[in-house]
């Protein structure tokens, strides 16, 4: 847009003001909802290729500008705008808005009154730097390069405005023009991008984001922006367009001293100095914000302006995800180089270390535990303690107590990659949300101790990103979304959602956590998860064995510190132990069994005590999913009664029909019965390993004309 096209139009009497100050004709008028529709095709340019839409600040079209493909292969710009006519009557018309002209951008700018803008030359360079950098409002004048001065700017005052002008000399000057005119309106800072060296002439956003620019790339454009000296100003309102870079530029420097690093996944992080030891915070995290902002105070005196420590924030992050170090960030557990290490959350940023010759507290670890502010510390642990003085403060029997303490081992391997879910059962009064308090107190102790469960699949995913350990409380049903998603988080899996307020950003959490989950019902009803499960049994503690709260937690932060060194002893055996462990069967949470295999002896265990605690838990809970089941149970019996010793071949349907001759009425129509065809056979798929154990074998088969269920029974 190397021309005005709308010049010739300002000097027609229909659209300027007459010298009597009596227009013929009005523009700038909000299109009503009852107006002509615009013309699809110009009386001699044709349809036009693109046409972008002008708005005011509440969101209401003022009229457009199209462009047009000429055959030569150049292109010309027309804008489309409704006049009021001398009857009343409006109409459309191929000529421009009188000046000063309207932004192309006012409702983005109503839209965010406190963002940074970003002027660029024409709309559609606009629009593709909107995308690039959705942190600033983008905006456009009409007119091409040569209308900047017939623009209204009026709208910009206080703003900080960077200006990103085309790779060619109209570019320069259009930039030039609207900075020497924007402090006339009140801007706060003007800026103005270089433009890199090796595009091509004409080169705009446009290009950029065509040529697959990302965000972390045009916002590092943006921050090397030159501050522009414009004409004489007042020496207050020339303090105020220097405060910003003058304070972003200290605050960078005041961020020196630290490390900035990326995570595998790209994110953001820094190691800082503090006092006599460091920290790793993700630039994002309020820690770090107030660190920054406290160096900053330090240095100063003063205080930094919350868009000077956005503006250094963003170019933080940039540095380094692009030229920082690449480190896998550690949240309470960890392992590499053979050592195992726990954070203890801490003031002084201490670790546990634990190898196979024994553990110890080391005052700066070399491995980068990052934190969030709802983390809490474990106690300093003590060795010579006994895993038995945890047992009277767990009312279960021995088996269960077996599995309680197997599932804090597992949640304290910095090598798993897996962990099981336990499932505190029990009836009211046998202390489930107490008993969920302590084993998470001697892994992940939290400010936030338990929660109820998330509604959705987003929240897991905060949660998971929050904390090594989840705790579940008074859990009364386990919906089918929720348990399938605490099946992967036990095994290690992947999770991605859209983030929240954006298009096309993602929020992901990768890896797997410990879970927690405590109620009066069962919660292992679908076999998938019961496989996955240690599901305890807590006894109900009568009133003449009831303590006061304040006395229990006082007793139990006496013994805490010898039950955590005594699990230290535990994982620095299983490290000796475990790549010689061999199994004789390999269940489904085989790693778990394996490391409880070369944890046992260090506390006190003999051979096969766990392996016969977790297949009694096991069948046991299983025998629940069974009963659970109402296509397990109804297939049990119609073989058992109605076909003894005779398998079955047939379809979906058919089986569906026999199954509802076996099943009484009431379960015929319960949520839980499949009432079509294609949910049968999803129910035939997670009752088959439930019937299997039942001697009950299914299988599916395609034959081409079709599927079919076979169904054997075997002795």
């Amino acid at each position: 847009m190397s021309a005005d096209p709308f010049a010739s139009l300002d000097g027609d009497p229909k659209i300027s003001d007459r010298r009597d100050n009596k227009p013929k004709r009005r523009c700038m008028m909000p299109v009503a909802p009852n107006a002509p529709e615009p013309p699809s095709r110009h009386p001699k340019l044709g349809q036009p290729s693109a046409r972008w839409a002008y708005r005011d600040e509440a969101g209401a079209l003022l009229g457009y500008v199209c462009r047009f493909e000429k055959a030569d292969g150049g292109k010309s710009f027309r804008p489309l705008c409704l006049f009021e006519e001398k009857n009343s009557t409006t109409s459309w018309r191929w000529q421009s808005w009188p000046t000063p002209r309207p932004l192309y951008g006012l409702d983005r700018l109503a839209a965010h009154p406190d963002a940074p803008v970003l002027i660029c030359e024409g709309e559609k360079s606009a629009d593709s730097a909107q995308n690039l950098v959705p942190s600033h409002v983008a905006i456009t004048s009409p007119g091409g390069s040569k209308g900047a001065a017939k623009a209204d700017w009026s709208p910009l005052p206080g703003r900080d405005v960077v200006i990103w002008p085309d790779a060619d000399e109209s570019g320069v000057k259009y930039a030039e023009l609207v900075a020497h005119l924007l402090p006339d309106v009140g801007v706060r800072s003007v800026a103005i991008i270089t433009v890199p060296n090796d595009v091509a002439s004409g080169w705009d956003a446009g290009d950029a984001l065509k040529e697959g620019w990302k965000q972390s790339r045009a916002i590092a454009l943006i921050s090397g922006a030159a501050l522009h000296h414009v004409k004489e100003q007042s020496s207050e309102t020339e303090t105020r367009n220097r405060k910003t870079p003058r304070q972003r530029d200290a605050l960078l420097g005041s961020a020196e001293s630290a490390e900035l690093w990326r995570s595998p996944e790209g994110r953001a992080f820094a190691t800082i100095p503090v006092n006599d030891h460091v920290e790793h915070w993700r630039l994002e995290s309020i820690s770090f914000k107030r660190w920054l902002a406290g160096r900053f105070y330090e240095e100063t005196g003063g205080a930094p302006g919350g868009q000077q420590l956005t503006d250094a924030l963003r170019v933080l992050d940039v540095r380094a995800v692009n030229q920082g170090a690449c480190h896998v960030p550690m949240k309470r557990t960890g392992f590499g180089d053979d050592v195992l290490w726990l954070d203890l959350c801490d003031n002084d940023w201490r670790a546990i270390k634990i190898t196979a010759d024994g553990w110890e507290i080391v005052e700066q670890p070399p491995v980068k535990f990052v934190r969030n502010e709802i983390m809490s510390a474990l106690p300093d642990p003590e060795a010579g303690g006994m895993i038995e003085e945890l047992r009277s403060f767990i009312n279960v029997d021995s088996g269960d107590y077996i599995l309680v303490v197997s599932w804090l081992v597992a949640a304290l391997w910095g090598r798993g990659s897996s962990f099981p879910v336990i499932c505190l059962g029990g009836e009211q009064g046998s202390g489930k949300s107490t008993a969920s308090r302590l084993l998470r107190s001697l892994v992940d102790p939290s400010i936030v101790e338990t929660s109820s469960p998330p509604r959705d699949e987003r929240d897991l995913i905060v949660a998971a990103g929050a904390c090594h350990v989840l705790a579940f409380d008074n859990v009364s049903r386990i919906e089918n979304w929720f348990s399938d998603a605490v099946c992967r988080l036990s095994t290690g899996a992947g999770f991605l959602t859209r983030k929240l307020h954006t298009d096309n950003d993602a929020s992901w959490f990768q890896g797997s956590r410990p879970v927690i989950m405590n109620g009066i019902p069962s919660l292992t009803d679908r076999a998938d998860l019961a496989e996955r499960s240690l599901t305890v049994r807590l006894k109900r503690i009568d009133e003449e064995s009831r303590q006061s709260e304040d006395t229990w937690w006082q007793e139990w932060e006496v013994v805490r510190p010898r039950v955590l060194g005594a699990l230290c002893d535990a994982l620095s055996g299983a490290l000796r132990r475990h790549d010689g462990v061999r199994l004789a069967k390999m269940p489904r949470m085989a790693s778990f069994a394996k490391l409880m295999a070369a944890a046992g002896p260090s506390l006190g265990w003999e051979d096969g005590d766990f392996e016969q605690a977790y297949s009694n838990n096991r069948a046991r809970t299983s025998e629940t999913a069974f009963e659970a089941d109402p296509v397990a149970v109804a297939v049990r019996d119609w073989m058992t009664t109605e076909r003894v010793g005779a398998a079955w071949e047939g379809t979906a349907t058919e089986l569906l029909a026999e199954l509802n001759k076996t099943v009484s009425e009431d379960i015929r129509r319960s949520r839980f019965w499949p009432a079509k065809v294609n949910a049968l056979g999803n129910a035939i798929d997670r009752a088959a390993p439930l019937l299997r154990q039942k001697q009950i074998h299914v299988q599916k088969r395609n034959t081409g004309a079709a599927r079919l269920i076979s169904i054997a029974t075997t002795v």
